[in-house]
């Protein structure tokens, strides 16, 4: 029989699974069965081969759900900073480059820069990010010479200029959002303006590089902070949520960052992924980050999920059709002497928070990770489009299949 670990229960110290170039964890769950856990993998059919030193090998055969394509570089310039994006529904990203707008594309995975939306001298890349409308499929783009804002609505699939709106910062790149027909908010190192004039928010300095996510129809507006590196926030921040009317509804006192915000079809529900300071936490960002779902029109948590003190959050993502969150997550491990970055996908059940997977991806050829990065999904399955830094190439795209 398998030689018993004392310090383990219902493990035995000379019995392995094995699954492709990895001995996984596994454990009995029963007098005649074992459970091994699956390590990071593609899609597809794969065979775990379990042994009992000295005694018996068997071979089974399951099919596992992992990663759909080896995770790929996102197409952009090493040195070009785009750490985030706006969602096209069901496409990819739109992103900021240096040359113009485009879109890394999850769909036939690589950049399309689009003629329409380039910035020919003496126009530049006035947005960070391009900004989201009220309008289904409708977006912020603007091209101007210094010293000016000119930003326009450009419908997609064309695209095609609609009108340019009051919204902007002359001074350098902002972001921006369209919250109706007659409100937009522009966001610029910290301070938030409506209509270019009237000043809602003039000191929200731990969004200095934030982004805009918009609900529904423009019913309500929240702002998207960057993944922190170390020190880099005070140990807290009041988060701005944003009414129709670009008014602050409401802030909330007590969080770290904001790294990732979805709204529910009915802009009822917020779900955020949020963190508190924490000093001690074995994550770069120094926080301890959490999933929550909370009343939108008051902010109050209706339920909460921690995660491990390892993790950092990045973003969160609603499916369209089943009642699933999808929660972007990195942390550092260790691979033989050295530590790695690992991307993580979490599926979790809407409703109750619970988890139904937390799929891991296999390791990169970079020891560094990738930081901020947004969520995208497309046919059943989820990307991770993440920026990992100068030194590792920049944009990187993970996508996953859905269990």
């Amino acid at each position: 029989m398998p030689g018993t670990d004392t310090l383990r229960p219902n493990r035995w110290t000379n019995f392995a699974v094995i699954v492709g170039s990895d001995t996984v964890e596994s454990w009995r769950v029963a007098p005649t069965q074992i459970a091994f856990r699956v390590p990071p993998i593609l899609t597809g059919n794969h065979q775990a081969v379990i042994v009992a030193q000295g005694h018996d090998r068997a071979t089974v055969p399951f099919f596992g759900v992992g990663l759909a394509v080896p995770f790929y570089w996102g197409g952009l310039y090493a040195y070009t900073n785009v750490t985030s994006g706006t969602l096209l529904p069901g496409r990819g990203l739109l992103v900021a480059e240096g040359t113009g707008y485009g879109l890394i594309d999850v769909q036939d995975r690589r950049l399309r820069m689009y003629d329409e939306l380039r910035a020919a001298l003496p126009n530049r890349v006035k947005m960070t990010v391009p900004g989201p409308s009220y309008r289904a499929n409708h977006f912020i783009f603007d091209a101007s010479p210094l010293g000016t804002a000119a930003a326009t609505v450009w419908r997609s699939d064309p695209w095609t200029l609609i009108d340019t709106i009051p919204c902007g910062d002359a001074g350098d790149l902002y972001t921006a959002v369209e919250l109706s027909a007659t409100t937009c908010l522009s966001l610029h190192f910290g301070r938030v303006v409506r209509n270019g004039t009237d000043t809602v928010v003039a000191d929200f300095f731990a969004a200095r590089e934030g982004e805009f996510r918009l609900a529904p129809g423009g019913n309500w507006a929240v702002i998207k902070t960057e993944l922190s590196v170390r020190g880099l926030r005070d140990p807290a921040m009041s988060w701005p949520v944003f009414d129709r009317a670009g008014n602050v509804a409401y802030r909330i006192d007590t969080l770290f960052e904001v790294t990732g915000a979805a709204f529910s079809a009915g802009s009822d529900t917020l779900f955020v992924t949020a963190s508190v300071h924490d000093t001690t936490g074995k994550n770069f960002a120094q926080g301890r980050f959490s999933i929550a779902a909370l009343e939108t029109a008051t902010g109050r948590t209706l339920s909460a999920r921690t995660f491990s003190s390892e993790r950092a959050l990045q973003d969160v993502a609603l499916d369209p059709v089943r009642p699933l969150l999808y929660v972007a997550g990195v942390q550092a491990e260790q691979d033989g002497d050295f530590s790695r970055f690992r991307q993580y996908l979490t599926v979790l059940d809407r409703q109750t928070l619970s988890v139904i997977a937390d799929m891991p991806a296999p390791w990169g050829q970079y020891f560094a990770g990738v930081g901020d990065a947004t969520l995208v999904y497309q046919n059943g399955r989820v990307s991770v489009v993440g920026w990992c830094g100068f030194d590792c190439g920049g944009l990187w795209v993970y996508t996953y299949d859905l269990p």
